[in-house]
């Protein structure tokens, strides 16, 4: 009978961590550019674009551990919530280098002859990876354990956008509201990293892990939209239900480029007729992670 017992008892583990992510998102950060540009000239205030480089990284894995290896679940969470209040336009004064506020638009001696208002928006990024892990570990002193491990599962999440328009000046149409998500799809995502973890107790251990992620967005798709905006459909005339989000090319300049969002039957449509190139716009989330755990162990079960 003694043989048939295992080589090692088995242990199981439950891990929590918080770190940091880093990223180029040369895509993203190519459309916040290119959206600034593309608001300005429909007759929003002029801003300053801020770069997009990572975010904060928070997991809770479950796993088991026999001898010197490890196997677990480990899912990601990061929720970020961006408001904007109060953001003016004014059709009729487009690519101003100035700036105009909500309470000079509701002045009722403000004319101006095309649609002009404020806006109030939320965009709310579920940021969601699950990744099957498997690591090899080695005992170096008895409080000192060191390993490495790799990690294979998927990328999810969304952003789910909500604005209300409100419209001013003699004449000025019904306030609107419309909201609807960007959706990345489902998309792999790999990671390699090394442990390095103190064991005050048995039962109890403190690690540092650093790695490296590999993670890409193929597209972006709009869909749930419900309601209506008259001003989005003016900054995004051909937006739907199931249309992606494209840097649109006129010329061999990427200064000129712009965001464009419709379907692939749109976009290739206006590629014949208007002699224009479109391509997805991608995300890439590669790049260096770190984070400190604390793992909790049940053993000898």
């Amino acid at each position: 009978m003694a043989a048939l017992a295992p080589a090692w008892p088995l242990d199981l583990f439950l891990s929590v961590s918080e770190g940091y992510t880093h990223y180029e998102a040369k895509d993203f950060n190519r459309v916040l550019t290119l959206m600034e540009k593309t608001t300005k000239e429909k007759g929003f205030n002029p801003y300053t674009v801020s770069q997009f480089d990572g975010h904060p990284q928070n997991s809770l894995v479950l796993g088991a551990k026999r001898g010197p290896w490890s196997l677990g679940v480990e899912a990601e969470f990061w929720v970020e919530t961006f408001r904007q209040s109060e953001v003016p336009f004014d059709l009729e004064d487009a690519e101003r280098n100035y700036r105009v506020t909500c309470e000079t638009l509701r002045d009722p001696n403000y004319k101006s002859t095309k649609l002009f208002g404020c806006i109030e928006a939320e965009e709310i990024f579920d940021f969601l990876p699950i990744t099957l892990q498997l690591s090899y570990s080695r005992d170096v002193l008895r409080w000192l354990r060191l390993g490495a491990g790799y990690g294979a599962g998927v990328l999810a999440g969304s952003a789910h956008i909500a604005m209300t328009s409100k419209y001013y000046g003699e004449g000025a149409i019904a306030d609107d509201h419309i909201q609807f998500q960007i959706w990345p799809g489902v998309n792999m995502v790999q990671k390699g990293f090394v442990d390095a973890e103190v064991l005050p107790w048995p039962w109890l251990g403190i690690d540092w892990r650093s790695g490296w992620r590999i993670s890409k967005v193929e597209g972006l798709t709009l869909r749930n939209q419900e309601g209506s905006s008259q001003i989005f459909r003016t900054v995004f005339p051909d937006a739907e239900n199931g249309a992606h989000m494209y840097f649109e090319s006129f010329t061999a300049n990427p200064e000129d480029d712009r965001i464009y969002v419709g379907t692939e039957e749109q976009a290739k449509a206006k590629a014949k007729t208007e002699n224009v190139r479109f391509h997805l716009v991608n995300g890439d989330f590669t790049g260096w992670f770190v984070a400190l755990k604390l793992n909790v162990y049940w053993r000898d079960l």
